[in-house]
């Protein structure tokens, strides 16, 4: 049955390629974008943790 499975599933990721690799590509994208959307938010100021004081 392991057997079995595992030959359906490397048929289906080779027929699939293409579809897999643009929902991987949209998937750092969008995680991307997120990321670098958070790293500019007013909301970093008010944390202790990102405060950093000059000495």
């Amino acid at each position: 049955m392991g057997v079995l499975f595992m030959h359906f599933a490397v048929r289906w990721f080779a027929a699939n390629a293409d579809v897999l690799a643009i929902l991987v590509t949209l998937g750092v994208a969008i995680l991307l974008v997120c990321c670098l959307g958070c790293t500019k938010c007013g909301s970093r100021d008010k944390d202790d943790i990102f405060k950093h004081h000059e000495v």
